[in-house]
């Protein structure tokens, strides 16, 4: 269990530096996929695949100050997060 704990712990700094990157940027999480992507200017998106379930995804991206939602198009089944800004 440690050793899963660690992992774990691992794998939530890769989600911190990737995020790091590119703070103020718009992020989905594809449960599916493990994956989280942030969308880049033209068009694209840039991902990275985590050993993480999407709950552990969601959780760390809250902590570091993202809203997180389902997007408005009921056929997609991603999160949405975008970081907010305490006024």
């Amino acid at each position: 269990m440690a050793e899963e704990q660690k992992q774990s712990e691992n794998e939530i700094q890769r989600l911190d530096k990737f995020v790091q990157q590119s703070p103020a940027a718009y992020y989905n999480i594809d449960q599916d996929k493990q994956r989280i992507c942030r969308q880049l200017p033209n068009g694209q998106e840039k991902c990275v695949e985590l050993n993480l379930e999407a709950t552990q995804m969601f959780s760390q991206m809250q902590k570091l100050g993202f809203f997180c939602a389902l997007p408005m198009d009921p056929t997609k089944t991603h999160m949405e997060c975008k970081h907010v800004s305490i006024v």
